[in-house]
């Protein structure tokens, strides 16, 4: 499977306000937007209107082990293996900044460890 980014959407299957596995017997689809990625999953939004058994508020305080956007802070997540996603809904073209987390259309990696950082951080970086 291709390496999602934060930004991507994915389709998982969910049962009983769990989500599966793609292969296993489901209720219904639903789309998620991935926020934040490590190496064996993804940390994925859940909307407010969609109850999800084992979701996490995201906080002040478990952000930056989280590594999500600030945008996303009293939302709630949940964390997902490769085999939870049923399809790839849509892949953003782009990358976001690692250090504000704003994401750039169509940008390339600009650092020697194929990360990238935005204009603005490079050049105020105690903003």
């Amino acid at each position: 499977m291709v390496k999602l980014k934060p930004g991507d959407k994915i389709t998982c299957r969910v049962k009983d306000s769990s989500i599966v596995s793609g292969y296993a017997e489901f209720d219904e689809e639903k789309t998620f937007e991935i926020i934040a990625t490590d190496e064996y999953g993804y940390f994925v939004y859940v909307p407010e209107y969609l109850y999800v058994k084992n979701a996490t508020r995201i906080t002040k305080y478990n952000i930056k082990a989280l590594d999500v956007s600030k945008r996303f802070i009293e939302c709630f997540c949940i964390y997902i293996h490769e085999s939870s996603i049923s399809k790839v809904h849509s892949i953003l073209d782009g990358m976001s900044c690692s250090k504000c987390h704003e994401f750039f259309h169509q940008a390339a990696p600009n650092q020697d460890d194929g990360s990238m950082i935005c204009w603005s951080c490079r050049s105020y970086p105690y903003r």
